[in-house]
């Protein structure tokens, strides 16, 4: 759910739709083959969505950022997006924020200092902000 996190900082949370707002709900489907889905509960919702980034990975030819910013493209077809907002993610987004535009380290110490965990959460959030962008630069024609 980081990277659902990562792209809500990046773009912002789609407004809620009402008909998400309490289970059980029936939604447009976006997975091919399917016109609709039923979701009676949470863990139902994170299945379809693990399903939907799945699909996205696919398409995405195992690019995991790029299939993370389309499956949040997708989920206002079938969910509200505030439901998976974590503020322990938030304040990991802000950490990177900060220390990318300050230059300063996320943690004390250097690289090998740094817990295991925020680097892979670095990895995370640098690979769907570097995906966005370069997205961006192909969209408007700019080198």
């Amino acid at each position: 759910m980081l990277g659902i996190n990562v792209v809500t900082s990046l773009l912002g949370t789609p407004d809620s739709r009402p008909e998400f707002e309490a289970f059980p709900y029936r939604a447009q489907s976006v997975l091919q083959g399917e016109s609709s889905v039923t979701f009676n509960n949470r863990p139902e919702l994170d299945s379809y969505l693990l399903r939907v980034y799945r699909e996205s990975l696919d398409f995405n030819k195992s690019n995991s950022s790029g299939a993370i910013l389309d499956t949040f493209s997708q989920m206002p077809y079938f969910c509200n997006i505030d439901l998976f907002l974590c503020n322990k993610f938030q304040h990991d987004i802000r950490r990177y924020m900060y220390a990318d535009q300050t230059g300063s380290p996320p943690y004390p110490g250097g690289y090998g200092e740094a817990p295991q965990i925020w680097i892979d959460k670095y990895y995370i959030i640098r690979g769907i902000i570097n995906t966005h962008q370069n997205r961006e630069i192909k969209k408007h024609g700019k080198s």
